[in-house]
């Protein structure tokens, strides 16, 4: 889940809460910005994001302002395998407090029955994705047996998958409210406040899961990057490594942490985590695309050049690492390298409006006036139509 605050990007794994995923992959960021991502989460226990993306219009505090001297990092994706699996599976997937119905004995053996149907009835519409009638089976269920925190478990991880999160957030109440100790509870709660951009009450949920579990590395994960996004980056590195600590082979838990590094200013630090990362996946594109930001920024553009040229030889599509050659290639005068790298990005990322006025620079250095002046038309209406889209 790609989401955007303030010009900061990261990719957000959208994957179902539970299920611990195994193997990551990389994926870039949009390389012409200019401040630090911040991490993405591994696929954890609890809830399954409908959206793709999502933009999130809330300041960062003050970390912000060191954020705009940053050089940008990409940020790391946890996958796994079993991918299909969690979208074809999705009752299996969820916590494993709640797959059972329960029948409380408040009323006849007749009432007992209607909530186990109905209960039933709604975990099956939700295993096929059908939450809004999953919804509906789970209030008849409640309607009898008003005291079943099991129903509400479920009932507020369909309206999250349905895209309702205020009223997920208000089941999870109910069942923290009788139970505190549930894991699951707090942890999706977490979530769902997380991808509302209330960090601080999302920190305050994680932290209460961490507590109630102190091996799960999704929670200490998430409550890494709710920390990084209010610019505490020390309570941020001190949770990725508690994550590393619990799963050292973890590739995306090493690039987090080499991100926030970053994002204090820690390169030597960050560039340890990033190769620490390669070790685990030598495949990795964000890895590889932040250790060439890091050499860029500190003027080695050859060896930044061979790192992002390491990404295109088996995803030539990654805008981002395009980019960042066409810029390298424009100042070592390789003209018609540029432009192609340059032509590659927007093709992959079409609302990269920083690559058609690099093009027009091209063109123009080329001696190409009315090549560069179509470019330089394409980049001041398409910054014109997001001027207008963010009114």
């Amino acid at each position: 889940m790609l989401l955007k605050i303030d010009g900061i990007h990261f990719i957000y794994s959208g994957l179902r809460v539970s299920e611990v995923c195994n193997n990551s992959y990389g994926k870039s960021i949009r390389p012409h910005t200019t401040q630090a991502p911040t991490p993405c989460p591994i696929p954890v226990r609890g809830i399954f994001y409908k959206q793709c993306c999502k933009i999130i219009k809330q300041p960062l505090s003050n970390g912000d302002s060191r954020m705009q001297k940053r050089w940008p990092l990409a940020t790391a994706i946890l996958c796994s395998t079993v991918i299909a699996l969690l979208l074809l599976n999705s009752t299996q997937c969820f916590s494993n407090d709640s797959t059972t119905p329960a029948t409380k004995n408040d009323g006849t053996h007749s009432s007992l029955n209607f909530v186990t149907e109905q209960y039933k009835q709604g975990l099956k519409y939700a295993q096929y994705g059908l939450h809004t009638e999953a919804i509906d089976m789970y209030k008849k269920a409640l309607s009898k047996d008003p005291t079943n925190l099991d129903i509400y478990t479920d009932m507020g991880k369909s309206y999250a998958q349905n895209g309702m999160p205020d009223e997920a957030i208000a089941a999870f109440l109910v069942v923290i409210a009788k139970r505190p100790n549930s894991f699951d509870a707090q942890y999706n709660l977490g979530s769902l406040y997380f991808e509302k951009g209330l960090f601080e009450q999302a920190i305050d949920s994680f932290n209460k899961a961490t507590l109630i579990n102190l091996d799960n590395r999704s929670a200490y994960s998430l409550l890494g990057i709710a920390y990084s996004k209010l610019g505490k980056f020390d309570e941020a590195i001190q949770s990725f490594k508690k994550c590393i600590e619990i799963d050292p082979g973890l590739a995306v838990a090493h690039s987090n942490l080499g991100i926030v590094y970053s994002m204090k200013g820690m390169d030597k630090e960050a560039l340890e985590a990033f190769q620490k990362t390669l070790e685990i996946n030598p495949q990795q594109e964000n890895a590889l695309y932040n250790i060439g930001l890091l050499y860029e920024k500190t003027g080695d553009v050859d060896l930044a050049l061979q790192y992002y040229t390491k990404i295109v030889d088996v995803n030539m599509s990654n805008a981002s690492a395009q980019y960042r050659l066409g810029k390298i290639y424009l100042t070592k005068k390789q003209y018609d390298d540029a432009i192609n790298a340059f032509q590659t990005a927007v093709m992959s990322e079409p609302t990269n409006i920083e690559a058609y006025n690099d093009i027009g620079k091209v063109y123009l250095a080329k001696g190409m006036k009315k090549e560069a002046e179509d470019y330089f038309g394409l980049y001041n209406k398409q910054v014109k139509t997001a001027a207008a889209k963010a009114k």
